[in-house]
């Protein structure tokens, strides 16, 4: 298990806003949460699959760069990671 924990900002959400973003990769899966506050945060995960190609074989900024991707396509929430990764 990997945990990765950054700094985001928001982008497509009105005016672009600082968030944090944990995601806790395990073997066979992974799980996000993003959140601005207590009170407005999204989470979303993606399983393993044939058509995915899972994500074990990936370097870390390819993975996060995947996460990336998730959050949009399944959560409507674009971001930018803040700083070097």
């Amino acid at each position: 298990m990997q945990e990765y924990e950054r700094q985001v900002i928001i982008t497509n959400q009105g005016p672009t806003s600082r968030a944090r973003l944990k995601v806790i990769r395990l073997p066979a899966s992974w799980y996000a949460v993003i959140w601005e506050t207590p009170e407005r945060y999204a989470s979303f995960s993606q399983d393993r699959t044939e058509k995915n190609g899972g994500h074990e074989h990936m370097s870390d900024d390819a993975f996060l760069a995947r996460v990336q991707l998730v959050a949009g396509f399944t959560q409507g929430i674009d971001f930018e990671y803040v700083g070097a990764q």
